[in-house]
């Protein structure tokens, strides 16, 4: 009698599938402007602040990730970078885990089927104007008539971007994103900080947590949704997924259970500016590395 036959699939269940596969994640809108890289550098930031291994792709002719990615401090932790294409094979280099997608505007055709056939969940940003509402009702119409969009193998969700919370711009995307069907996550506020972050390569999780604590809080919602359909809400997934930290704890601006040297220089930073005086601090000739950058984004103009 011969020998049983290991049952393959029982085993590839019992391997994580945030190792196994390789999450994908693509912000698509047809208008510039709608803060589809904000998203896409955040996102990817927050992964890598995570000790979780990420690739930020850009499908962008413009390749503002590679401008982006060229002004990050080399002492903040790692984002590997891809460029691909949408007129040829949306495929990264082998063995990329937690791939984020920057696309070009105007997307459509062909090409939005290509990033919908490689991507596991899709971010439609959407800022205040109905030109940003009308032109994102065209691109989820499109969409949804994508069978991996049917089937709930690519999951599809849209995000509030740049709205002034002093107006009613949330509740007037929200109310559309019902109208079409289309779940809205929640939004993220206009702030000077995102300005502020992508001029010096970082991200909003890279800021001190007393300048940040209220726009990393609308992030919550965008994490938990990327938990739900992309890591599929598993207790494995869930401990490696992106985790945002407890506001109450001042003591790094990133909890990770494992810190990597890199993110630890980083906290270490974000506690000197945390305690720093509201004066700009004087100029030293003899700071390098992290310390040249960190507390020039937060002086004050004079």
């Amino acid at each position: 009698m011969g020998t049983a036959r290991p049952n393959l699939r029982l085993q590839a269940r019992a391997i994580p599938r945030i190792f196994t596969l390789m999450p994908t994640i693509a912000i698509v809108s047809r208008k510039g402007g709608s803060g589809k890289s904000t998203l896409a550098t955040n996102l990817a930031a927050y992964f890598a602040l995570n000790s979780m291994p990420v690739t930020l792709g850009d499908l962008d002719h413009q390749q503002s990730m590679r401008v982006w990615l060229r002004r990050r401090p080399s002492a903040a932790p790692v984002i590997n970078s891809w460029v691909g294409d949408t007129h040829g094979a949306v495929r990264p280099p082998a063995g990329t885990t937690n791939l984020i997608l920057d696309t070009p505007g105007g997307l459509h055709g062909l090409a939005l089927a290509k990033v919908a056939m490689v991507a596991d969940a899709i971010f439609i940003p959407v800022s205040g104007s109905l030109f940003d509402r009308e032109s994102a009702s065209d691109c989820w119409a499109e969409l949804r008539q994508h069978p991996r969009v049917k089937n709930g193998r690519c999951a599809v969700a849209s995000i509030g971007t740049r709205l002034d919370a002093r107006t009613h711009a949330e509740e007037v995307t929200r109310d559309w994103s019902a109208s079409v069907g289309l779940y809205f996550i929640g939004c993220l506020r206009t702030s000077q900080l995102y300005v502020r972050a992508v001029e010096n390569g970082l991200s909003i999780f890279d800021m001190p947590l007393s300048a940040s604590a209220a726009d990393r809080e609308q992030w919550q919602p965008v994490v938990a949704w990327l938990g739900e359909h992309v890591f599929h809400g598993s207790t494995v997934a869930q401990a490696s997924a992106p985790h945002i930290p407890n506001h109450a704890s001042r003591a790094a601006p990133i909890a990770m259970a494992s810190a990597s040297p890199s993110s630890v220089i980083l906290a270490r930073m974000t506690q000197v500016a945390n305690v720093a005086p509201a004066s700009a601090p004087e100029k030293s000739t003899t700071v390098s590395g992290i310390a040249r950058w960190m507390p020039s984004i937060f002086r004050r103009k004079a």
